[in-house]
């Protein structure tokens, strides 16, 4: 039995492809038409059914907002046995409030919203492949379904095997993250949420890597990302979220970091500015 998720579109696809710009309300909802096809061989392409199907929980539920919601593995074979990894968020009365929505929404279609936006804009995030909601009484519920990144592992993962990583391997590391982060901040965007799990980067060829490969990398998690208000600020804010983490990563990897992201020479007065930004911000959380 092999893995496999060739039901849905790669990352970065543009927005023919994506999610519609309105995450649909009451009994409407959106299914890519790949992932309808093996969610009906499943008996699974309802809302009430994915509500109910087992799967196994990936995370401990979050149960912030006065709600609860829950991420879980769902794995699904194909007519031709392949097999294919769904992430399946469900949540009830897990709402998100805003000056457009004071009186809240699912913190999903938030998500949702922002993977086809993202995707409009041609940056690299997760792919969503079902979404709906439902309002019973009290209780506001909605389901997201996320595909799984193969070939890829999160930066947490790159950072625990840092010791092992030769040079080269290094300057791929961060030279993708750094290429995303900055994605995301030229087009206005703050993610909100920027922890080294949430950027996944591609893994080298199974033969020895060649000179022409180069790591990308993807970014998940959208439901905190917004407008920038205060630019700089909110840059920073983003980037300390990292610096707080990446703790094996030295200063010199920093300026290489910084240097892709602000595309500037790693010893420039503006990589300088940056760095001096991040250690006064570390130092001021400290106190």
């Amino acid at each position: 039995m092999t893995h496999r998720s060739p039901i849905h579109p790669s990352a970065g696809h543009t927005a023919t492809t994506s999610p519609s710009a309105t995450a649909p309300r009451g009994h409407g909802d959106y299914c890519e038409a790949g992932l309808a096809r093996l969610l009906e061989q499943h008996d699974l392409n309802s809302f009430d059914a994915l509500w109910q199907v087992a799967a196994h929980d990936v995370d401990a539920p979050n149960r912030e907002r006065g709600g609860v919601s829950t991420v879980s593995l769902l794995t699904l074979e194909d007519e031709d046995g392949n097999s294919h990894r769904l992430y399946l968020k469900r949540q009830t009365n897990h709402l998100g409030r805003s000056l457009a929505r004071p009186l809240g929404e699912p913190t999903f279609s938030r998500e949702w919203r922002a993977i086809r936006h993202y995707h409009a804009l041609g940056i690299p995030a997760v792919d969503a492949g079902w979404y709906g909601e439902r309002r019973a009484g009290r209780e506001w519920r909605a389901i997201l379904i996320t595909f799984d990144l193969a070939g890829r592992d999160d930066l947490d993962h790159w950072h625990e095997r840092w010791a092992e990583l030769d040079a080269g391997m290094r300057s791929q590391v961060i030279t993708a993250s750094a290429r995303l982060v900055r994605e995301i901040h030229q087009a206005g965007l703050m993610h909100g949420c920027l922890f080294p799990k949430h950027l996944f980067l591609s893994r080298p060829p199974s033969e020895s890597p060649n000179s022409t490969w180069q790591m990308d990398a993807v970014i998940i998690d959208l439901e905190k990302t917004r407008r920038f208000v205060l630019r700089r600020h909110e840059c920073l804010r983003d980037l300390y979220v990292l610096w707080r983490r990446l703790k094996s990563w030295q200063h010199d990897e920093w300026r290489q970091f910084l240097a892709v992201y602000r595309d500037a020479d790693a010893q420039s007065a503006e990589v300088s500015q940056w760095l001096k930004e991040l250690e006064a911000r570390a130092a001021r959380k400290r106190r």
